[in-house]
């Protein structure tokens, strides 16, 4: 019982650290209040171009860390239900070791494999 009960003290903290690295993450590439040295002045096309892009790689890259986000407050839930640790297709249990690399995954190795290949991340 003591185990099981580290074992979880050891995932919820794993969970917290990395909400705070991804909040910490979101937080330093926040661009809405970054607009002022963005786009305004400039004139040529080139530059207007470069910024469009730069603009959408960041969008692209919040847009990730707020999924990451989602993801870990899905593992946080299924961990103060007990259901954490337990593939969402096989209902096997994760091994620990890929629960250490990816706390929040869903899913074991060989059926995140092929989630990946049916296009179901």
């Amino acid at each position: 019982m003591a185990e099981k009960r580290n074992a979880t003290d050891e995932r919820t903290e794993r969970l917290r650290r990395l909400r705070e690295e991804l909040a910490q993450a979101i937080e330093r590439r926040d661009i809405a209040g970054d607009g002022d040295g963005i786009g305004a002045g400039h004139h040529h096309p080139a530059e207007v171009a470069t910024d469009a892009d730069l603009r959408e790689r960041q969008l692209a890259d919040q847009m990730r860390l707020r999924e990451r986000q989602e993801r870990i407050d899905r593992a946080e839930k299924a961990l103060a239900e007990g259901t954490y640790g337990v593939c969402a297709d096989c209902l096997e249990d994760i091994p620990e070791g890929r629960l250490e690399a990816v706390p929040d995954a869903i899913r074991c190795v060989a059926c995140q494999t092929a989630a990946r290949r049916l296009g179901r991340l």
